[in-house]
């Protein structure tokens, strides 16, 4: 038997409603999508004007900028709307939009929908049973209202805001409508900034990769100035705000402090400043004040320029004969007058400009950056007459400066006039006319001595001049320098050069030159002056014999007090006993070796000042011998009582014998306290005592035998001057009668 299939349609009311859907479907997307694109580009322009507005981009950054907007407001537009509205609706997903909200339909809807694409392989039976579920759909179908199916509210909202968005466009088109005009010049790309009612102004800045960058030095405060404009109608804000952003990634905001309360008309702006103190990192801020902003400002910290070494290129003058040097220094150099120098400086950085003042001068001087080294200059200076002190101020590429002017201070030494310090040696306040005078010391100069010479000067007559040895100017040591002969001759008159009486005066020095020629005054030295007084050679032996008076009554009082010691050297006792030969106490014992240590230091004492004594009086007796034999009066006799009688014998007690009683008086302290130490080692000492006192008594004797000697010569004289003085008196007499004879006739 076979079976036949029976066509089947869907009810006209399924089909009405399906399509109905589907436009409604439509529809809904193309209302809902036209908002989406329409508040996308509401949002676009009011962005586009706030950015150019707060900003005021170059054109490239708006052609840029313009151009993500075209391209984001159709990838919107094809996302929420094209795409949607053109999308595929088929029968099938449309039943099921009405099924999902119309669960009372029980997927009737849905069976007639997909029944139609297989009513051919329908049996009988199911193309019975389909006509009847589509029959049923088309019954409920009737009572559905498609309208409820959408849910309108989020479309009223996207169309409120597409509506509110285009309203406040064409408000501001209508209020404002040259701002709308200005900006619609803008997207056009005109280069005109907007006008403000606030114009702030901040100067310093320079322009770097988009930023206004300045320079600070490490540890430096800077002071921000901005300025308001008053003028073209703009106001000032009533504040101006910091917005700053450290390096790691800190935030803050600060007010910068209004200046004054300046006045439209009375002042072209009104200043605002602000204060960074101790800058140690970067730091990036901007300003707002009112309807104006400045962006993208940055305070750049840099090291500042420093000084790291310093030289001093020196030609010295000629007359020194010294090689021309570089001489490293810091702060401070001392350079000898008359050189010439130049002024080598290398910082740590590159260098723009550098200013040099001269404090000494008061005057600018010029300094000359190095070609090879951005790093180095040169301060020519010249020839060095005064101390200089130079303030140094260098800028370095970051256009950074030092903080305060570093100071470099040249002192000049002066060539100083030569030092001569003499003395005369062996040679008192009087000399005879034939007296040889020695000058000893020494002559220093800083740099080096060309001459010397000793004056020599009688009365007001013209000065002799003697030079001095080359030898003898060029040690630093105390040495005989020259002796001033007073019977040298003339080599051309052979008569002295020097003519000299007794009762007249001779002063005399010792002068020196130097090499100096940096002005005509030469520069020479002087020592003091010593006035002499000439004298017979009578008057000063008897000046001499004083003096040996003198020295012997010294030398007696020595030997007194060598005796003196003696008998406190006798004074210590071996074994302390008392008054009555008793035994003493312990305790009163060791008061008495208290009281004889204290004898052993009087004596030690006593014996150290009597050895320099001796010395004194030694010493004293050669000067007299050596006074003698430089005035040219000493006798050989005279020289043997004096030297080998007198001043030798001095030097042997003070030199041997004196300390041999030092060494044995040494050994008393601690012999005190041994028996049969102590006899021994105080008697030894009495001894040499003894032996010092004798040496001392026979040196005595022989300087009363030289003044006996020296008072039987004094009367020779005194008879020789008596002689003088009657022979004087009778050729006096003689002439006088000679005279009268002659008035008689």
């Amino acid at each position: 038997m076979s079976t036949v299939a029976l066509s089947y349609t869907i009810p006209k009311l399924v089909r009405s409603k399906v399509r109905s859907l589907r436009w409604l479907v439509r529809g809904y997307v193309l209302v809902e999508g036209l908002a989406t694109v329409v508040i996308g580009i509401c949002l676009a322009f009011w962005l586009m004007l706030f950015l150019d507005w707060m900003f005021e981009p170059s054109p490239l950054v708006r052609v840029v900028f313009g151009i993500g907007v075209i391209l984001a407001m159709a990838v919107l537009t094809w996302k929420s709307l094209l795409s949607r509205l053109f999308a595929r609706l088929p029968d099938s997903s449309l039943a099921l939009l009405v099924e999902r909200n119309f669960p009372d339909i029980q997927q009737s809807l849905v069976t007639t929908i997909q029944g139609q694409r297989h009513a051919e392989s329908l049996t009988p039976t199911e193309s019975e049973l389909l006509e009847h579920t589509s029959a049923e759909a088309s019954a409920k179908l009737a009572h559905v209202e498609l309208s409820q199916i959408f849910r309108y509210g989020p479309l009223l909202w996207k169309c409120a805001i597409a509506l509110l968005l285009c309203g406040s466009i064409a408000v501001f088109a209508t209020i404002h409508t040259d701002a709308f005009a200005f900006f619609l010049q803008r997207i056009q790309l005109s280069n005109t900034p907007w006008p403000r009612r606030v114009q702030l102004a901040v100067t310093g800045f320079d322009e770097v990769d988009g930023q206004r960058v300045i320079n600070i030095a490490r540890d430096d405060n800077f002071e921000l100035k901005v300025r308001a404009s008053l003028l073209d109608e703009h106001v000032a804000p009533e504040q101006v705000e910091i917005r700053y952003r450290l390096p790691d990634g800190r935030r803050g905001r600060d007010t910068m402090t209004q200046i004054g309360q300046a006045q439209a008309g009375q002042a072209d702006s009104q200043p605002f400043q602000y204060e960074f103190k101790n800058l140690a990192s970067d730091i990036s801020f901007d300003l707002i004040g009112g309807d104006d902003r400045i962006y993208d400002l940055r305070l750049h910290v840099v090291e500042r320029p420093q000084i790291v070494r310093t030289e001093l290129e020196c030609e010295f003058p000629a007359y020194l004969r010294r090689v021309p040097q570089t001489l490293p220094f810091s702060g401070r150099i001392e350079i000898p007058q008359g050189t010439q120098s130049i002024c080598q400086i290398e910082v740590n950085k590159s260098l723009r400009g550098v200013q040099v003042y001269d404090s000494g001068t008061k005057e600018q001087l010029n300094a000359s950056m190095s070609a090879d080294d951005p790093r180095r200059f040169a301060i020519p200076l010249d020839t060095a007459k005064i101390d200089r002190v130079l303030l140094v101020d260098v800028q370095d590429t970051d256009g950074v400066s030092n903080r305060e002017p570093y100071r470099l201070m040249v002192s000049v030494v002066p060539d100083e006039i030569p030092e001569v310090a003499v003395q005369l040696r062996g040679i008192g306040s009087a000399v005879t006319p034939q007296a040889t005078i020695p000058f000893s010391g020494a002559i220093r100069d800083d740099y080096a001595v060309t001459s010397a010479w000793i004056e020599g000067q009688t009365d007001k007559l013209e000065p002799q001049r003697r030079e001095l040895p080359a030898s003898s100017i060029t040690g630093r040591d105390i040495a005989e320098l020259g002796r001033f002969d007073l019977a040298a001759t003339s080599p051309q008159t052979h008569k002295k050069t020097l003519a000299l009486k007794p009762g007249q005066q001779l002063t005399l020095s010792v002068k020196a030159q130097d090499a100096y020629n940096l002005e005509q005054a030469p520069h020479i030295g002087s020592s003091q002056r010593f006035v002499l007084d000439v004298v017979t050679d009578s008057e000063l032996r008897s000046i001499l014999e004083k003096r040996e008076l003198g020295l012997r009554q010294r030398f007696e009082a020595i030997h007194e007090k060598m005796i003196a010691t003696r008998e406190l050297l006798t004074r210590i006792e071996l074994e302390p006993k008392s008054d009555e030969g008793t035994p003493l106490a312990e305790e009163d014992k060791v008061l008495r070796r208290e009281r004889d240590k204290l004898r052993v230091s009087g004596v030690l004492q006593n014996i150290t000042q009597l050895t320099f004594e001796t010395l004194g009086v030694a010493e004293g007796f050669e000067d007299i011998v050596i006074e003698l034999e430089n005035n040219r009066i000493s006798t050989e006799e005279l020289t043997e009582r004096l030297q080998n009688n007198i001043a030798e014998p001095l030097h042997e007690v003070a030199k041997n014998l004196m300390p041999k009683l030092e060494t044995q008086v040494l050994k008393l302290p601690a012999a005190l306290d041994e028996a049969h130490e102590n006899t021994r080692v105080q008697s030894e000492a009495i001894i040499q005592s003894d032996v010092v006192i004798e040496a001392m008594q026979r040196i005595l004797d022989r300087m009363l035998e030289l003044e006996s000697y020296n008072e039987l010569v004094e009367l020779l004289r005194g008879i020789v001057t008596e002689q003088k003085e009657l022979n004087e008196a009778t050729r006096a007499r003689r002439l006088e009668k000679l005279r009268s004879l002659l008035d008689d006739e």
